[in-house]
């Protein structure tokens, strides 16, 4: 082989290329190329054969090969493992061609070379990824037509890999409108993701989560690559959250009274459709208003007073006159409950205007003094009492004498106790399994004393005989006693107000707040899910790619997502989710850190962590700014140096929260660490110490300390000043 100017040729050429002689397979010349890739000096490269640049194990496959070689000719030597001088192993594409000089009739051989390394790292990634996916991979033409599918994706349709490439798209892809826009998406863009319905091999659909990318292979061909994931259980549970907050809404709505949620200073937060009709006023003029603005003055001072009770006790009951619509006045009945849900205690309850029952009962309560006193003149007297009592919406019933017998009793009253000839009958031999649960005993307190009991939310079981089944109620109750013209009391007037379908709405708006935290555990992991995929899809970039300032970028983005992700990791499987165990995340972030940037140097890490519990808004950053620290030092601390050490602290105390990274390697450069310093590093700490209001300090004293402290608090809602 002769080439014009061989020199410069060979010399200039960006393809890495050395001669040897074939005899003893000595290296008698190397181009600069060669030099860069290997890491060796030219002098070094010379001084070899072509033996020392393999591995030990691969030399005899070397001598083998080179034994049957034709060197007369150009040949394709194929892909052989060689070793830099680092160390470090590389893959290379192989041609010789024999070279004569002027001058000299001996035959040498130019080897030249191809870098294959990232090629065959990224296929052997990229198969492992195909093979070991949770999520449905597979390998289409546009036209439809599949080539490849995974094993995730037939375990998602219930179908071998020939049954899904025999369907093709046609038969796994529902035609809908969804798969038309995605299609047009697609063709538009090159890539499309968002939701598709898939066929299941019984024929049921099977909402998916999709992302779909055209790309051109190796032999020009247009290909298609999907990834998949089934979505029914988030569908399902999408669908049930809504159904139930639909539900909520509608029994709130439904529900006869005010339903009103306050904050702990007795500010509106959430309120019913009634409530607008009661006051007459738009939603935006009710909510975030103090509830003491809707009482009359005359109750005013008694607002204050009932909160810090329901705080200080859990749950009252109580009556207030409020300012209603048309400027008139009403009285209402609370019950009021505290609340706790993520941090934030809530008075939660309902009120009933018992305007009219007020006036009924002052009304009632004349009616029946003055029945007595024309009891003996005249029954009829008795019948028109009767008559008033029997239509009313509430059980009431008129007991007389020492033994309680009934003297009237409303269809209402009837009902509750589920028998209609009570009349002339003991309340004891009616009712008798009241007897065991103290109301027998409150009747005749009644009626020895003369006082009358109230009673707010008091359980009753009545076992009905008609239904031959027992009924639990929940009562307002009164037991007024009555006395005749000379002071005595003759007997007891008894109402009750049955609040045993509120009690249930009250318990059924428990158990949704438990649904919906659950949910939110939920939300967490799959956001840590999410942010894991993000890094796996940075990485594969990472190795796709030469540019080693690129990869090294997109491997630090990759561990600030990765600790973020972290920080949801331990939420969601935590107690609280909204705080979690700092101390615990410092210890994962550092095991991170030290499988990415291992290296034959011998660092000591020294861990002085204590359990800081901290709220995940402040979480976040912080971890992120130890995660910017202990990386750099890693990779720029302990260069040139065989062994290193490193420090980490993290302490609280009243409220400051400390951390401090510390080693002995070369130090920060001062121009790095300087307020007008551009580095990615420096300005993202900058950044996080002003979303935490918190206090930075760099040294370069024998190696690099740095010191961060803020103060903890419960930062509310999701935010950043980044």
């Amino acid at each position: 082989m002769q080439i014009k100017n061989f020199d410069q040729f060979f010399s200039e050429n960006p393809i890495p290329m050395w001669i040897y002689d074939p005899k003893d397979y000595s290296i008698k010349d190397v181009n600069q190329s060669m030099v860069e890739l290997y890491g060796y000096s030219q002098e070094e490269m010379q001084s070899f054969t072509l033996f020392d640049l393999r591995p030990e194990e691969e030399v005899p496959k070397l001598k083998s090969h080179l034994s049957q070689a034709d060197n007369e000719r150009f040949s394709e030597e194929g892909i052989w493992k060689h070793i830099k001088k680092n160390g470090e192993f590389i893959y290379v594409h192989v041609i010789t061609n024999p070279v004569t000089f002027e001058g000299n009739d001996h035959t040498y051989q130019l080897a030249m070379y191809k870098n294959l390394t990232g090629e065959m790292n990224a296929q052997l990634s990229n198969e492992m990824l195909y093979k070991n996916s949770l999520d449905g991979i597979m390998l289409t033409k546009p036209n439809g037509d599949i080539l490849q599918a995974n094993q995730a994706a037939c375990n998602i349709l219930s179908l071998t890999e020939d049954e899904i490439i025999k369907r093709g798209r046609e038969g796994i892809v529902a035609k809908d409108m969804k798969l038309e826009k995605a299609l047009a998406e697609r063709s538009k863009t090159g890539k499309f993701t968002g939701e598709l319905n898939y066929i299941h091999k019984d024929g049921h659909k099977i909402p998916v989560e999709l992302t779909s990318a055209v790309f051109e292979n190796f032999a020009g061909e247009m290909r298609t690559c999907l990834i998949f994931r089934d979505i029914s259980d988030r569908k399902q549970q999408e669908r049930t959250l809504r159904k139930e907050k639909e539900f909520t809404e509608t029994v709130l709505n439904s529900l006869p009274g005010v339903f009103y949620v306050l904050d702990q200073e007795g500010r509106v937060v959430q309120f019913n459709e009634h409530s607008i009709e009661v006051f007459g006023l738009p939603p935006k003029e009710i909510k975030g208003r103090s509830a003491a603005e809707f009482v009359h003055e005359t109750d005013k001072q008694k607002v204050p007073e009932q909160i810090q009770k329901v705080l200080d006790e859990g749950y009252q009951v109580f009556e207030l006159t409020l300012n209603v619509d048309g400027g008139e006045q009403a009285v209402f009945r609370f019950n009021a409950e505290k609340l706790e849900q993520d941090g934030q205690i809530y008075i939660i309850g309902t009120g009933v205007d018992i305007t009219k029952q007020k006036k009924l009962e002052e009304q009632l309560s004349s009616l029946l003094q003055e029945e007595h006193v024309q009891r003996k003149k005249a029954e009829a007297d008795r019948d028109k009492l009767k008559e008033m009592f029997e239509e009313a919406p509430s059980p009431k019933c008129l007991l007389e004498g020492p033994e309680l017998r009934y003297v009237i009793a409303n269809k209402a009253y009837r009902q509750v106790v589920g028998q209609e000839h009570i009349i002339g009958k003991k309340v004891v031999d009616v009712i008798p399994e009241i007897e065991a649960q103290g109301y027998i005993d409150l009747l005749e307190k009644v009626y020895e004393t003369g006082e009358p009991y109230l009673g707010f939310g008091d359980p009753i079981q009545i076992n009905k005989q008609k239904e031959d089944s027992r009924q639990k109620y929940i009562f307002n109750l009164l037991f007024a006693p009555l006395v005749d013209e000379d002071g005595d009391v003759y007997g007891i007037f008894v109402e009750a107000m049955d609040f045993s379908e509120q009690i249930a709405y009250q318990q059924q708006l428990k158990e949704s707040l438990t649904e919906k935290e659950t949910l939110l555990a939920e939300i967490h992991h799959r956001v840590k899910n999410n942010l894991a995929i993000i890094t796996s899809m940075m990485e594969l970039q990472a190795m796709e790619s030469e540019d080693l300032d690129l990869q090294e970028a997109l491997r630090s983005a990759q561990q600030r997502i990765q600790t973020i992700a972290t920080i949801h990791e331990l939420l969601y499987g935590s107690e609280s989710l909204s705080h979690l165990n700092f101390g615990e995340n410092i210890n994962q972030l550092l095991h991170s850190l030290e499988e990415i940037y291992a290296t034959e140097n011998q660092i000591t890490v020294d861990l002085q962590i204590e359990q800081v519990p901290m709220n995940i808004n402040q979480a976040i950053p912080c971890a992120l700014m130890v995660n910017e620290v202990v990386s750099n030092a890693y990779k720029h601390a302990f260069k040139n140096q065989k062994e290193g050490e490193m420090a980490i602290h993290l302490h609280e105390k009243d409220g400051i929260v400390v951390v401090e990274v510390v080693d002995n390697g070369v130090g920060i450069p001062d121009h790095v660490i300087q307020e007008n310093s551009s580095t990615i590093g420096i300005t993202l700490i900058k950044l996080l110490a002003k979303q935490l209001e918190g206090y930075t300090h760099f040294s370069n004293k024998n190696g690099t300390q740095f010191r961060f402290q803020f103060e903890k608090t419960d930062v509310k809602g999701i935010g950043s000043n980044l």
